[in-house]
């Protein structure tokens, strides 16, 4: 909870507005990212130039990053307009692609917004040690690209969030429910292997079986890296771990249309929005953005806002000596 108070900034009016769920939006940012993964399937199926497929791959991994930023709406409940259709839409068209129950990642991630930036933060290993070398930030991007990372953080969520087992689950923080994998594994395991072998029939009734091999590269070789840059700007490398004045903790990145495509689908760029009131849905994020700028909010805090887009995130990222 931020010590500035939204009261200071937004009307009565305002507020209720912003916070109004809109289901037609709702519905048509899930159709709008399915249909630009199928859209990535269909030029990986066929026969266009590999550098276009390379393309495809990342903008698939830029996708499958904003399933990962809609289940993230819905575990606030107030993306839909009921509990019911957040936890349904949620779980099965966001969470389980990506291998997340809704049911793990809620909890989870209300601990992030409770916490954000103290030792009980789930995600504070993600950018804690922000910024670095040049050198230790090619390194890592160097990891990312040959699949190490992906590697590790498909195996976190196999093997610790979808059983409930604790320990490191790498981009996810730690499971902390004990006896979780008697109560929720096989439950998990089940649905995973439901959802993705509707996606297999898929494949194969198009007559394209190889295609899901592709979810996994895109997964593995492209995910990480842009997961790595989407964390790092949302709270690395700012004045504060830990403190009662959101902009100390939390940055907005105002991206270009191609950085929207990979790095900030679904509005997740405006991350000090979001954290400043998490009962927004992202759809209203930008309104809310310009109403706060034009009222001071980001006079004293020049941190909290980047406009120069993703490449200066690199830039302030790397800039450790």
């Amino acid at each position: 909870m931020s010590s500035v108070n939204f009261r200071d900034y937004l009307s009565k009016e305002e507020l209720t507005q912003l916070r109004t769920a809109n289901d037609v939006r709702a519905l048509w940012m899930f159709v709008f990212n399915w249909l630009v993964i199928i859209g990535c399937f269909v030029v990986l199926a066929s026969s266009l130039h590999w550098a276009l497929k390379i393309v495809a791959l990342a903008i698939l991994g830029g996708r499958q990053l904003g399933l990962g930023i809609l289940l993230h709406e819905c575990s606030h409940q107030a993306f839909f307009s009921t509990v019911r259709l957040n936890r349904f839409v949620g779980h099965w068209f966001a969470g389980m692609p990506m291998l997340i129950p809704f049911d793990f990642y809620r909890p989870y991630h209300l601990k992030h917004h409770a916490k954000t930036g103290t030792d009980e933060d789930p995600d504070l290993g993600n950018i804690a040690q922000y910024p670095v070398t040049k050198s230790s930030f090619l390194r890592k991007i160097l990891r990312d690209a040959f699949g190490l990372s992906g590697s590790k953080m498909l195996y976190g969520v196999l093997f610790f969030v979808l059983p409930g087992r604790q320990g490191s689950t790498v981009s996810l923080g730690t499971n902390e429910q004990e006896g979780a994998y008697n109560q929720s594994g096989l439950k998990n395991y089940t649905q995973v292997l439901l959802c993705h072998g509707a996606m297999i029939a898929v494949f194969y009734g198009v007559g394209q079986p190889l295609l899901y091999v592709y979810w996994w590269v895109a997964f593995i070789f492209f995910y990480p890296f842009i997961v790595r840059l989407r964390q790092i700007a949302e709270h690395g490398a700012m004045p504060a771990f830990a403190s009662d004045d959101v902009r100390d903790t939390t940055r907005t990145t105002i991206a270009r249309w191609w950085e929207r495509a990979l790095f900030a689908p679904n509005y997740v760029n405006y991350h000090c929005e979001h954290h400043f009131l998490p009962t927004v849905p992202s759809y209203h994020l930008p309104k809310m953005h310009a109403l706060l700028k034009a009222r001071g909010f980001y006079q004293d805090k020049p941190e909290a806002l980047i406009e120069r887009g993703y490449p200066e995130i690199v830039r302030i990222a790397s800039s450790a000596s």
